[in-house]
C-alpha cells in the first residue's frame, strides 16, 4: 500500500520554481486579470527565473536572493534587451522598471503564502524602490499643431490617423484602449466612446465636437475601404484587420520625425491631455481621474502637479526679480518697518 503525504506535511521548496510561475499564471487568469496584466507578471517572474537559474525551486524566493535581485537590475547598463519592439538605447534600466519587477515578485509572494506553499510570507520585508519622480514635458500647442497638420482627412489613411491622434489627445486614451474600441461604443452623436480599460472595467469617456467630427469623418467616409472582413473595431490597418498598439506607434513616430518632434511617443499624448484638461480647468481633477480610468488619485495628483507647474510657466508674473524690477520688492510686513524707521529700507529701482 503506498502511503500518500499530505499537503500540510509535504516539503514544498523543492517545488521547481517554473511550476509555480505556471500556477500563478492560471490564478492570475481565473481572476479575472486581463492578458496584459497576466503578460507583465509571467514576464517578470522569468525574468527573476532567469537570474536564479533553470534548477531553481521554492526555496530561491527569499529575500536575500529577490534583494540581489534588484540591485542586480539597478546595476544593468541596458534597457531591456528583450523589448519585443525594438532595440533602446543603452543606459541604466528606469526606476519605474525595476519597481514593477519588485511589486510582481511581493505579490507572487502574496500568493505562495494564500495558497498554503508557504508557512508566511516570506518577501513582506521587501520594499519597492522609490520611483524617480520626473517632470514630463508635454507637448506644446504648436507642436501638437504641427503633428495634425500632417494628416489629410480628404484622403483614407490621412482620416485614420488624424482621428485616432486627435481622439487620444482630446480624451487620453491609452494606446490599447483605442485600439480595442470598437464602433458600436463610439456613441458620437451623443458625444462620448464607452471605453473597455484595464481590469476589464468599462467608463464613459466625453468628446469635444472636434473630435467627433474627425470620427465621423472617418467612420462615414473612409473606414468602408479598408473592410475586408466584418470586424467590430473602430479603427482598422490596411488589411482590415484591427488596428495594433505597434502599427499606432509607428504612425506616430513617423508623424513626430516628419514634423520635427521626435521625443513624442504614445503615452505623451495622455500626459498632454491630462495636463491641458488641468491647466484649461476643463473639469476637476477627480472628474480627470474618472476620464483617465485611475483607481486612486495618486497619478492625478502627479498631473495636478505637472499643471501647477505649467500654469506658472504661462503666468505672465510668476517671476520674483520681474517683480523687484518693477519696484515692487517689499513685502507687507517690510513696508510696515519701514513706515515706522524712515530710511531704513530703500527699494532699488
Amino acid at each position: 500500500m503506498v502511503k500518500r503525504t499530505r499537503w500540510t506535511d509535504m516539503n514544498k521548496q523543492n517545488i521547481p520554481f517554473r511550476q509555480l510561475r505556471e500556477a500563478y499564471g492560471v490564478f492570475n487568469k481565473t481572476t479575472g486579470k486581463s492578458p496584459a496584466t497576466v503578460r507583465f507578471y509571467d514576464e517578470r517572474l522569468e525574468g527573476f527565473e532567469r537570474y536564479i537559474g533553470p534548477d531553481a525551486t521554492l526555496a530561491d524566493v527569499n529575500v536575500h536572493d529577490v534583494r540581489a535581485f534588484i540591485a542586480h537590475l539597478q546595476g544593468r547598463t541596458d534597457r531591456n534587451p528583450n523589448n519585443r519592439y525594438g532595440k533602446q538605447p543603452v543606459g541604466p534600466l528606469s526606476s519605474s522598471y525595476i519597481q514593477g519587477f519588485a511589486r510582481t515578485l511581493r505579490a507572487f509572494a502574496t500568493w505562495l503564502f494564500e495558497d498554503g506553499y508557504t508557512n508566511d510570507n516570506v518577501l513582506k520585508a521587501i520594499r519597492p524602490p522609490k520611483i524617480q519622480q520626473k517632470v514630463k514635458e508635454v507637448l506644446t500647442d504648436d507642436e501638437v499643431q504641427r503633428i495634425l497638420a500632417l494628416f489629410n482627412q480628404d484622403e483614407p489613411y490621412g482620416a485614420r490617423d488624424f482621428a485616432m491622434l486627435w481622439t487620444l489627445l482630446d480624451c487620453g486614451l491609452r494606446a490599447s484602449e483605442i485600439c480595442n474600441l470598437k464602433i458600436d461604443d463610439a456613441h458620437l452623436e451623443q458625444g462620448y466612446l464607452k471605453v473597455l480599460g484595464k481590469g476589464n472595467k468599462e467608463r464613459l469617456v466625453p468628446i469635444g465636437q472636434r473630435c467627433q467630427e474627425a470620427l465621423m469623418k472617418w467612420r462615414d467616409r473612409h473606414r468602408a475601404s479598408f473592410v475586408v472582413v466584418d470586424v467590430p473595431n473602430m479603427f482598422l490597418n490596411s488589411n482590415g484587420d484591427a488596428m495594433t498598439v505597434n502599427a499606432l506607434k509607428l504612425v506616430l513616430a513617423r508623424a513626430g520625425a516628419r514634423a520635427g518632434v521626435p521625443r513624442v511617443h504614445l503615452h505623451l499624448l495622455r500626459h498632454t491631455f491630462a495636463t491641458n484638461y488641468l491647466v484649461r480647468e476643463v473639469g476637476d481633477p477627480l472628474r480627470l481621474q474618472q476620464i483617465l480610468g485611475h483607481t486612486s488619485l495618486e497619478m492625478v495628483r502627479r498631473y495636478v502637479s505637472q499643471a501647477n507647474v505649467q500654469k506658472s510657466l504661462l503666468e505672465r508674473r510668476s517671476s520674483p526679480m520681474d517683480l523687484i524690477a518693477a519696484g515692487n520688492v517689499l513685502h507687507p510686513k517690510a513696508r510696515r518697518l519701514q513706515a515706522r524707521r524712515p530710511g531704513r529700507l530703500r527699494v532699488v529701482k
